[in-house]
């Protein structure tokens, strides 16, 4: 008696075909999974760059809503004080902005009052802030990185003339607040010295996000 079976095995060409198509599945998944890491790395790196703009406007529109008309005496000690708010080539602000908080458990005592200053460096947008108001020769900033990324950074000055037309300035003070400049760091200083613009527009040309303009409007300003 003659026995027959029916069970046959895979064939050479049938075994490649099949792990051809396995490598070929194998290849689509990890090409899937490697634009999703990519895609998740992409929107982390936005989300923690968004959070750095967010943390960076939130100080600057703290500072400058607090500003100020207080001058200050600089470090080489002159007789005329430094403006409230100086701004001298446009690309630079320094002023002074009150709600300097101290915490309840520090032993040192200071003003509440704090001179800062904003300026672009190597591409970083930096915090210039004195522990002091008045200055001695040897008193230095601590200074902030912001933002880094940044290629340009520009202010512009609104104010009302004595038309009360409003006016821009890339610089302050305008030259028609000037009077001289002959008051003494001693005595009550001149207007020229206290006067804040109503407005200040502060424009940021980024790597990332391209042009970004913030506008703040100064609550103590009296022009």
């Amino acid at each position: 008696m003659k026995i027959t079976s029916t069970q046959q095995g895979l064939t050479l060409i049938e075994l490649l075909i099949a792990m051809a198509i396995f490598a070929v599945m194998t290849a689509s998944m990890f090409v899937a999974f490697d634009s999703f890491q990519k895609g998740k790395q992409v929107t982390e790196a936005s989300a923690e760059r968004l959070k750095h703009y967010q943390l960076a406007f939130n100080i600057l529109a703290r500072d400058f809503q607090q500003m100020i008309p207080r001058t200050v005496r600089d470090e080489f000690g002159s007789e005329t004080p430094l403006y409230a708010v100086r701004s001298e080539v446009g690309s630079d602000i320094e002023f002074t902005r009150a709600g300097w908080n101290r915490s309840p458990f520090s032993k040192v005592k200071r003003a509440e009052l704090q001179r800062v200053a904003y300026y672009l460096e190597e591409n970083k947008l930096m915090r210039g802030s004195w522990r002091v108001l008045d200055r001695a020769e040897d008193t230095t900033p601590d200074r902030t990185e912001l933002l880094d990324g940044v290629e340009n950074l520009s202010f512009v000055f609104y104010y009302l003339d004595k038309q009360k037309a409003m006016q821009s300035v890339e610089v302050w003070p305008p030259d028609s607040f000037k009077t001289g400049g002959s008051g003494n760091a001693t005595s009550i200083p001149e207007r020229e010295f206290l006067l804040l613009p109503k407005i200040v527009e502060m424009k940021l040309t980024t790597e990332d996000m391209g042009v970004i303009t913030r506008k703040f409007l100064i609550a103590n300003c009296f022009v």
